[in-house]
């Protein structure tokens, strides 16, 4: 029987969006950017795609499987700088302008956030290659209140080339999880996830 390695822990905010611009990503290894921030967080939606089939026979289902082959992230923030709105969709910025043109092709990028929990303990997620659909966002009149308008960001994961990976995801409420690993996380692109420093 696995041994439980994980404390008490449960979701309780969203913050600290980043993203990296892939560089290269091919079978000898993928590539990134430097990690820049995407805003202040207000809400992640994940959504998996999947390959899904049924087998029957005799009357019955013989075989029922599902293979994840994709994840859509809808990621709201209260604004997207416009210097990260340039890179993330490919437009081009000139002298305090965004030229945005048809047909401008956003590259890909990986996204990383951080989910914190009760008792102190934080999730850690990098999404690893995705490309960015144009931003969503409306503005409301103030009336007797002030309304705020806010950006959301739909970005569609496929594995990378490298390794058809999607996804790292760590938890700090897990024993296996080491400090090291956790500062590091941010640091740079996700080109490997973090291991823990060897020992002495």
């Amino acid at each position: 029987m696995a041994v439980n390695k994980s404390t008490k822990a449960n979701r309780i905010n969203v913050v600290d969006p980043v993203y990296a611009i892939l560089q290269s990503d091919t079978k000898e290894g993928t590539t990134y950017g430097e990690v820049k921030n995407l805003g202040e967080a207000m809400q992640v939606q994940l959504t998996p795609s999947l390959s899904a089939g049924t087998l029957y026979g005799n009357g019955v289902q013989q075989e029922n499987i599902s293979r994840l082959n994709g994840i859509a992230l809808v990621i709201d923030v209260n604004k997207v700088k416009i210097e990260a709105r340039t890179e993330i969709l490919g437009n081009v910025y000139e002298n305090g302008v965004v030229h945005e043109k048809a047909g401008d092709e956003a590259p890909y990028i990986a996204v990383g956030y951080k989910v914190e929990q009760t008792n102190r303990k934080v999730e850690l997620i990098w999404l690893l290659k995705g490309r960015a659909q144009p931003i969503s966002s409306s503005v409301q009149q103030s009336t007797e209140n002030i309304n705020f308008s806010t950006d959301s960001i739909t970005i569609n994961f496929i594995p990378r080339d490298s390794d058809k990976e999607l996804r790292f995801f760590a938890d700090s409420s897990n024993a296996d999880l080491t400090q090291s690993q956790i500062d590091a996380w941010f640091l740079t692109g996700p080109s490997k996830a973090p291991v823990p420093n060897p020992t002495v």
